[in-house]
């Protein structure tokens, strides 16, 4: 094995390559790779080096093919606890096993009507002419899809502040400051994302509550009238959900059984999974069409003759291609997750180079979708370019919006689906103007997000 460790970035005699990043991350991985090349060193003073790798072929090797020798970092099982983004090995596997059936093709399609009538009730709100933050507005419409469809619970426009505050604030633990700096130092960042799981763990258990309440409730119906049970339990088996599916692994009597704590890490890794990266790819997406008019008009042509004015149902959506290259092209140029964190679990060779044990690595999607070896223009946004014949001459993971190999993001058809539900539905009835002389900054959380949000101006169709 190598004993060469990657080269890092020129830095700071003492602060090293921290400041630099910590000021502005995406135009430091930008410099640090036209310094280093497809794999460098992040020199960080009081905590170890971070190791960065910017080429598929890394995305292959660590997540398919040595797959054995990486593993989730601590940020994440502080983060998210035992929940299934932190859990490795045969837990991890019992609870994908667990969950999977609620994420399959063909549930999801159920979730169609209920993802129309959120995305209908948020749009009732919007006023002509006005300007909306797109990112805490999708953030909003997501989180009520997301307690719509897996929590069985509606929230309101409008309404539970607090909950919605408390969602948007486990990104907080990810902030590039707080990140590079010791655990145990209590930023304001920090102490933010320990209000907000302590204020979703609450919400957690108000949610358990009231399913042990409905499972009561229909345990009463069964010895009452045998018509009427048959009817609601049916009704029931028919939407099942995330709340559901928990209740009954912890009143299981084996090796899957979950406890409380569990549940709730499950749940709150589901409100930030579920929700913060489908939110930023929607918002984002709308900022392409704005600054794209031509594309926004072609989006709008492709609905109206497709939909014809009707609420799009799953059988229209599958016949919405120009709505789903947008898509695509719109998860490649500002991925969702614009790094996928790992650590060493014994020393490695990448490259050429050692990779220590027990250091933290870093998979930059975000280079990697905006590298001209794999995309002509690449910080052009050009729908167009996701022909079939493209995506089979693609390396496989020059696109990995959503990971890849086995750990591929379970909830992967779901967002796709909620997407282009809320494309559809939209479009066929809003149009926006990006009104400011400056394109925007981006800035990495555990979600990439804008420096200064993205002001649109709606206007009806």
């Amino acid at each position: 094995m190598s004993s060469q460790l990657p080269p890092a970035p020129s830095g700071y005699p003492v602060l090293k390559n921290a400041v630099q990043f910590a000021r502005d991350p995406f135009t430091f991985v930008e410099r640090a790779t036209s310094e280093c090349g497809d794999i460098y060193r992040m020199a960080l003073p009081a905590v170890d080096d971070v190791f960065v790798f910017t080429h598929p072929d890394h995305l292959d090797r660590i997540l398919v093919s040595d797959v054995e020798a990486f593993g989730k970092t601590e940020d994440y099982q502080r983060a998210f606890g035992n929940g299934l983004l932190s859990v490795e090995g045969q837990k991890w596997r019992q609870q994908r096993d667990m969950l999977q059936p609620l994420f399959y093709r063909d549930h999801i399609r159920g979730y169609t009507e209920q993802m129309v009538a959120c995305t209908e009730r948020r749009l009732e709100t919007w006023i002509e002419g006005e300007t909306l933050d797109m990112e805490p507005e999708m953030k909003n419409l997501t989180l009520e899809v997301l307690f719509s469809t897996l929590f069985g619970r509606s929230l309101v426009p409008g309404e539970d502040q607090e909950l919605r505050d408390a969602a948007d604030g486990l990104n907080e633990w990810f902030t590039p400051s707080s990140w590079i700096l010791p655990p145990w130092i209590p930023t304001p960042a920090r102490r933010r994302f320990n209000q907000s799981t302590k204020r979703l763990r609450q919400e957690v258990r108000r949610l358990l509550e009231e399913g042990n309440d409905r499972t009561r409730i229909s345990g009463d119906e069964a010895s009452g009238s045998k018509d009427q049970s048959n009817s609601k339990q049916a009704a029931h088996s028919n939407t099942p959900d995330l709340l559901t599916q928990l209740q009954k692994a912890r009143n299981r009597a084996d090796e899957t059984d979950l406890t409380i704590e569990e549940i709730e890490d499950q749940l709150i890794t589901m409100v930030f999974a579920g929700h913060e990266t489908t939110a930023a790819a929607l918002a984002f997406t709308w900022y392409a069409l704005a600054t794209n008019p031509d594309l926004q008009e072609q989006l709008h042509t492709e609905l109206d003759t497709v939909l014809d004015g009707d609420s799009p149902t799953y059988d229209d959506l599958q016949n919405l291609e120009f709505t789903e290259r947008i898509i695509s092209e719109a998860l490649r140029l500002y991925p969702p997750v614009h790094t996928i964190p790992r650590r060493a679990l014994t020393d490695v060779e990448v490259g050429g180079y050692r990779i220590p044990e027990d250091h933290e690595i870093h998979l930059s999607i975000i280079h990697i979708h905006r590298d001209g070896r794999f995309y002509d223009e690449p910080l052009a946004f050009r729908p167009e370019r996701w022909t079939d014949e493209f995506e089979e001459e693609l390396h496989d993971f020059a696109y990995a919006p959503f990971g890849g190999g086995r750990r591929t993001c379970i909830g992967r058809e779901f967002a796709l689906l909620e997407a282009k539900v809320v494309l559809a539905t939209v479009g066929q009835k809003f149009q926006f103007d990006w009104e400011n002389d400056e394109a925007i900054e981006l800035e990495p959380r555990v979600t990439t997000r804008s420096k200064e949000g993205i002001p649109l101006r709606i206007r009806q169709r």
